[in-house]
C-alpha cells in the first residue's frame, strides 16, 4: 500500500478553515498554486495504430474550472493513484454535502430562509507521499480505454434496395410518438459515448419503449398497458414479459426511483467511480429497436379521419388531407347514419386508391365524428392523389 495526498480546489459561500473529518481545508495562494501545477484531472484520447478509422472516449471528463484560494486535501492509503483518487471523492463528496446542509441550516437560523448555495470541488493534484513525508509528483497515465466500430464505414450501399426509400419515409414522418421514441433510443444509444450518466442512458431507453406502449392503452397499471399494446405490436409473450421486467429495472436500482441501497459503497476505491445500476438493457437489447419499428409499419398504416359536415351543398363526397399531421384526413358528407358512413369511406378508399376491400380494416374511433382505417401490411396508400389539403391550426 503507498500513501497518497489529493488537493482539491473548494468553492462555497462559508469555507471553514481547519480540520473536517480527515479532511483539511487551507488557504492557498494563486502563486502557489501555480508553483505546485494545480491542474484539473483529465483524460488523453488514445492514438491507436492498429486501425484506418475508428471511436474511441474517455471515461471522465470535468466540464468545469475552479479558481479558487482555498484548497481541501487529504491522506489516503491505496495501492495506486486511482485508488487514492477514488477515495479522495469519497471523502470529498461528503465534507462538501454536509457544508451544505450545514449552511441552509446556518441561513435559515439567520435570516429564517431554508436558503443556502451549494459547495463544490475539483481535484487538481495527486502526490505520492513517500518514508520522509515528502509530496511526489505522480504522473496520472489516464488515457482512453476502448476502441468502438473500427474500420467504418464498412460499405457505402445498404443491405437491402428498399433501405433508401425507408429512410425518406422515416425523415417524412410526422407522427410525434414515433419521433421521440427514435429521439430517446438514439439518444441511449449515444449516452456512453457522450459521458451521460447511466441513469439518463436508461431511462432514455426505457421512454422510447414506454411512450409506445402508453399509446395503446388506458389502463392504471403499466404492465396491463403492456399486455394490450403487445398485441398490437405483435411482440411474442417472451418479449411482453421482457419489457415487464424493463419496467422492473426501471423502477429499481436508482434510477428512477429513490432507494438507500447503494452496491458501490463496498466497491474498492477507484477512479472514474463506478454507478450502482441494475439496468443493462440499453446496452444490449434489440426489443426496443424492434418496438420503434413495428410502430413505425403500423402507424404509417393506420390513418384517421375527421368526419365533417361540407361547407356547402354538394353531392360530392370529398376526402382531403391535412397536411400537418401524421395521416390525418377529413371527409365531408352529409350523411348522418353510423353503417352508411362507414360504407361511404370504404367506397371512397376503395375508388380513390385502387384498393380492395380485404386491404383495410374500417370502424369508428372514439366518437361518430371520426373514423380509423388501419391497412393490411404490405399496403400502402399514394396521398398525393389527395388534391385536397389544408393546415390544421393549433
Amino acid at each position: 500500500m503507498n500513501k497518497y495526498r489529493v488537493y482539491a480546489l473548494i468553492y462555497g459561500q462559508t469555507l471553514p478553515v481547519g480540520i473536517i473529518q480527515d479532511c483539511e481545508i487551507k488557504e492557498m495562494s494563486f502563486e502557489e498554486q501555480t508553483k505546485r501545477k494545480l491542474s484539473p484531472i483529465k483524460y488523453e484520447f488514445l492514438q491507436e495504430g492498429h486501425y484506418e478509422t475508428y471511436m474511441t472516449s474517455v471515461p471522465f471528463v470535468d466540464p468545469m474550472k475552479i479558481y479558487s484560494k482555498y484548497v481541501i486535501t487529504c491522506d489516503i492509503e491505496e495501492r495506486d493513484y486511482k485508488g487514492a483518487l477514488g477515495g479522495a471523492i469519497k471523502k470529498f463528496d461528503k465534507v462538501c454535502s454536509t457544508l451544505f446542509l450545514s449552511g441552509i441550516r446556518d441561513t435559515y437560523l439567520k435570516h429564517n430562509q431554508h436558503s443556502g448555495e451549494t459547495y463544490i470541488y475539483q481535484i487538481n493534484k495527486v502526490y505520492l507521499i513517500d518514508k520522509k513525508d515528502n509530496e511526489c509528483d505522480v504522473d496520472l497515465d489516464l488515457k482512453s480505454g476502448y476502441i468502438y466500430l473500427p474500420n467504418r464505414p464498412e460499405r457505402n450501399e445498404w443491405f437491402n434496395k428498399d433501405t433508401e426509400e425507408f429512410m425518406n419515409k422515416v425523415f417524412n414522418f410526422k407522427d410525434p410518438v414515433f419521433k421521440k421514441a427514435l429521439k430517446y433510443l438514439y439518444g441511449s444509444s449515444l449516452g456512453h459515448l457522450k459521458l451521460n450518466s447511466p441513469e439518463k442512458i436508461a431511462l432514455d431507453h426505457f421512454k422510447s419503449v414506454e411512450l409506445i406502449i402508453n399509446c395503446f392503452s388506458k389502463k392504471d397499471n403499466f404492465k396491463n398497458r403492456v399486455n394490450e399494446a403487445g398485441t398490437e405490436l405483435d411482440l411474442t409473450p417472451e418479449e411482453i414479459e421482457r419489457i415487464k421486467k424493463y419496467w422492473d429495472d426501471r423502477s429499481n436500482g436508482d434510477i428512477a426511483h429513490s432507494t438507500y441501497d447503494d452496491p458501490v459503497s463496498f466497491y474498492p476505491n477507484q477512479f472514474p467511480e463506478p454507478k450502482g445500476m441494475q439496468y443493462n438493457w440499453s446496452f444490449s437489447d434489440n426489443l426496443a429497436k424492434k418496438i420503434l419499428l413495428n410502430y413505425f409499419d403500423l402507424r404509417n398504416r393506420f390513418f384517421l379521419i375527421d368526419v365533417e359536415k361540407p361547407y356547402e351543398q354538394k353531392e360530392e363526397l370529398t376526402l382531403g388531407l391535412i397536411n400537418n399531421d401524421c395521416n390525418h384526413l377529413f371527409f365531408q358528407t352529409n350523411t348522418e347514419t353510423k353503417q352508411e358512413l362507414l360504407n361511404e369511406v370504404k367506397k371512397k378508399f376503395i375508388d380513390e386508391f385502387g384498393l380492395d376491400k380485404k386491404d383495410f380494416k374500417i370502424e369508428f374511433y372514439n366518437s361518430k365524428f371520426q373514423i380509423s382505417v388501419l391497412l393490411s401490411k404490405g399496403i400502402e396508400l399514394d396521398l398525393d392523389k389527395i388534391t385536397l389539403r389544408r393546415t390544421r391550426i393549433f
